[in-house]
């Protein structure tokens, strides 16, 4: 992949990861039964990152708000079934932004703002001005922002994301991952999508229409196109014309929102991390063998 060689701006995404972490090493604790296994994680997956792309110089973290965004006014119901936040995850959070602040890690939250908006309209802004972005992240709404210039890194699979593995994976562009969301809903994030619309229906109806407005456009002729139960998904997509088309508000990141950091605010003076990096190991004695 030439991203290993152009140097990518990195953007993590940083909530996937923090509860990742803080699930994976949930029983690391200091000397005073102190959770530290989150910021443990994230500067475990850091350094890993910056392994594999040595030659990066620009990297930041993107977090989310805690309050209520704009998805939350138009649709009350948006995320409300995830848990709230563990309090030993909660007590890691400021000493994480401080110590990543400490080892010249910028970090970006934005009141009111998800994180998902953030990184969309950050990379959007980076492609701009030339430069190539590789977002860390596992999360599939993430797909829709890839571009020529904008991969994804999924840490899960080891794996770069780009358009040809998009394209031969799901046989949609990635843009159209917003469509894909919006007619079979989104589960993690609680976008409702269209009832018993799975993705083999949503795939198949974007291939031939390639996104939700040209489907709507031509929905008299959904019923005769040769897929089981034709009928049947045209009657449900007229049914829940307005829950689609609130779904596909719900799954489309934001691209322009502004962003008052910029490209070389987040330069990384590698030197420094690995000798913070190393401090913060001995102040928490942490094994050799966790690194």
């Amino acid at each position: 992949m030439y991203f290993i060689k152009k140097n990518p701006t990195i953007i993590i995404d940083g909530n996937l990861y923090l509860y990742r972490s803080y699930f994976t090493f949930q029983k690391l604790n200091t000397k005073e039964e102190n959770s530290f296994g989150a910021i443990y994680g994230m500067l475990k997956m850091i350094e890993n990152i910056l392994k594999k792309y040595p030659n990066t110089e620009k990297i930041i973290v993107i977090f989310d708000s805690s309050k209520k965004t704009s998805r939350n006014k138009i649709f009350k119901e948006y995320k409300n079934n995830r848990l709230p936040m563990p309090p030993s995850l909660h007590v890691q959070i400021l000493p994480l932004f401080k110590i990543l602040k400490t080892i010249g890690i910028k970090t970006l939250n934005t009141p009111g703002i998800e994180a998902d908006d953030l990184i969309g309209s950050f990379a959007h802004k980076l492609e701009k001005e030339g430069e190539k972005v590789l977002i860390i992240s596992h999360d599939k709404d993430m797909l829709q922002l890839v571009t020529n210039n904008i991969h994804i890194f999924h840490t899960g699979k080891s794996m770069i994301i780009d358009a040809k593995k998009i394209k031969e994976e799901y046989g949609i562009q990635p843009k159209e991952f917003i469509d894909l969301l919006a007619l079979m809903g989104d589960v993690s994030d609680n976008i409702p999508g269209i009832p018993k619309i799975g993705i083999k229906t949503a795939l198949f109806l974007l291939k031939k229409f390639s996104n939700i407005k040209n489907i709507y456009n031509n929905i008299e002729k959904i019923k005769f196109l040769t897929f089981r139960n034709s009928k049947n998904v045209e009657i449900q997509l007229k049914k829940y014309k307005k829950i689609a088309f609130l779904s596909y508000k719900l799954a489309k990141i934001q691209l322009n929102l502004p962003i008052s950091i910029n490209s070389s605010e987040i330069k990384l003076e590698k030197l420094y991390f690995s000798k913070k990096l190393s401090d913060f190991i001995k102040k928490y004695e942490i094994k050799k063998k966790y690194f």
